[in-house]
């Protein structure tokens, strides 16, 4: 018998302002209106034509190109890859645009992806404005962040998948053990769909065959973007740090990163919430399983926190000559090493990145550095065909979906569908006119019994809200089927309660769209749209 194969589908494309979605914070939405109080915090607007100045600017600015490109070459020939865009950046002419995330656990979040199709998508826009230039999109790779409990998990509709490690420091350099008994998670997990053992194979090659989670990242970006000419960057690189030692000793000596974000978040912080606390020295010592900050101590040596690791000024500055890969920037420089080292146009992030890239403008002012254009990911809810028959069959839109949560949808549906008056508003109402009348008698006759009347009346009107409640109930059982696929529907298009892109990772996706994801999702995301997506398969 032969293989069955999915039924071709159609892709309706909707868009919603983000300030109805009710996801996302004032200074993203703030960012969005070109509201004057943010101005002061950051460069260009996320406009096509703000990049003909930017490309300008960047250009007189930029020096590292051979020292980039020569890097990105051991990079990719370490991981037995090749990218032709490695050629494309050793062109003057060629400028990047770039994204970024943690080493996720098989990239996490949904999110992830939808970061670097917005990445793809803006270099193919400004190659189409500007065509006498070349422009890559580039996945810039966290892998010294060391949040491993962040990292270490990703979630399918059926649950999560979780990476027990035991390991320190850098997540990108942590060895991957334990992946047989991760497999079996997936396995369990994943079930038998047309496509899970597509998903288990990607995941193989990428977490049993590969030697650390930087380098599986790498091989799962390349996978799915590779032909778009997406190029990974791994920071954690001796040659890359080794051009940022004039800017870390400054960060050290001068204390440079802090004075400038104290002095914005007493601007920034008068209108929104801060993300970054900066520190004195916002630099961390990295060394095999370590990964710690460095501060100064009170008589002018160096000390790295929670070791006996110290160090005097000149021993601090042999150290950072001979070995560059061992100092790690944190939030506050990671922007600013990035900028450095590449000939970057723009960075494209969530609200949460480009809240805490506001609070850096003094950063690179204070670095004489060009800030990047910030432009916010396209954000997208994905309704898969059986949820569309769902929307189709309750009767609900986009907009009830996003308007009301699970309980306040089951309310509304129950009424709709009953055929009964499902309140006792008008036995209510009589009831508060039957006792004003006998309070106005009774005062009459005695003020004492006015309190009688009225402590009777609470106590009618608590048995009148409790039968109220009760024949909502008998209702709400007679609707259980209803009731199930609003819940259903619920959990698939705001899985625990928040947005999929933030909840379930590529697999839940791709178990609808196989192959067919990632040209779907580029054809219809549009990263200048300043609006959230809603793809609804039919």
């Amino acid at each position: 018998m032969p293989e069955m194969t999915p039924a071709p589908i159609t892709i309706q494309r909707q868009t919603i302002p983000y300030r109805q979605t009710g996801f996302f914070g004032k200074s993203v939405l703030d960012y969005l209106d070109d509201d004057v109080k943010l101005k002061p915090f950051y460069g260009r607007r996320p406009t096509i034509e703000s990049f003909e100045d930017q490309i300008k600017e960047k250009g007189e600015s930029y020096g590292h190109r051979e020292v980039l490109v020569q890097s990105l070459k051991a990079q990719y020939a370490k991981a037995k890859l090749s990218s032709p865009s490695l050629e494309t950046l050793a062109d003057e002419k060629t400028f990047t645009v770039t994204t970024g995330h943690q080493v996720c656990f098989f990239t996490g979040p949904l999110y992830s992806f939808y970061k670097i199709i917005s990445t793809i998508n803006t270099c193919k826009r400004l190659q189409k404005e500007y065509p006498e230039y070349n422009f890559v999109p580039v996945f810039w790779m966290a892998t010294e962040d060391h949040d491993f409990e962040e990292a270490n998990h990703f979630y399918l509709p059926n649950g999560k998948i979780e990476w027990e490690s035991g390991q320190g420091g850098a997540v990108g350099r942590m060895e991957l053990a334990g992946m047989d008994e991760v497999v079996e998670q997936l396995k369990e997990k994943l079930g038998i769909g047309y496509r899970s053992g597509e998903i288990l194979e990607i995941f193989k090659s990428a977490y049993l065959k590969l030697t650390n989670a930087a380098d599986a990242t790498r091989y799962v970006v390349h996978h799915f973007f590779g032909d778009y000419g997406v190029v990974s960057i791994d920071g954690d690189d001796p040659v890359l740090k080794g051009l940022c030692i004039p800017a870390f000793a400054k960060e050290i000596v001068e204390k440079a990163s802090f004075d400038a974000v104290s002095a914005t978040n007493k601007r920034l912080g008068d209108s929104y919430s801060l993300q970054v606390t900066p520190r004195e020295i916002n630099l961390f010592y990295l060394h095999d399983q370590l990964r710690e900050r460095l501060v100064e101590t009170e008589d002018g040596s160096y000390e790295v926190l929670n070791t006996s690791i110290r160090f005097s000024a000149e021993e601090l500055k042999k150290e950072m000559e001979h070995h560059p890969e061992r100092f790690s920037p944190n939030v506050v420089l990671r922007p600013l090493y990035q900028e450095m080292i590449l000939p970057n146009l723009a960075y494209i992030g969530g609200g949460g990145e480009l809240n805490y890239w506001f609070q850096l403008k003094g950063v690179f002012d204070v670095f004489d550095l060009p800030m990047p254009i910030l432009m916010l990911r396209n954000s997208v809810m994905v309704i898969d065909q059986h949820s569309s028959r769902l929307m189709d069959k309750l009767g609900l839109t986009l907009d009830e979906l996003f308007r009301n949560s699970a309980f306040e949808l089951e309310q509304e549906l129950v009424r709709e569908e009953s055929s009964e008056e499902l309140n006792l508003k008008a036995a209510r109402e009589k009831l508060e006119a039957l006792f004003l009348d006998m309070e106005e008698k009774l005062r009459r006759v005695d003020k004492l019994l006015e309190r009688s009347v009225r402590s009777g009346y609470m106590r009618s009107e608590r048995i009148v809200l409790n039968l109220e409640k009760k024949m909502l109930r008998a209702e709400k059982k007679k609707h259980d089927i209803l009731m199930g696929r609003l819940q259903k529907l619920h959990r698939a298009l705001f899985p625990r309660e928040g947005l999929q892109e933030r909840n379930l990772n590529f697999s839940a996706l791709y178990e609808e769209f196989g192959t067919d994801l990632v040209p779907m999702l580029v054809e219809n995301l549009d990263p200048f749209s300043g609006e959230f997506t809603v793809l609804r398969v039919k």
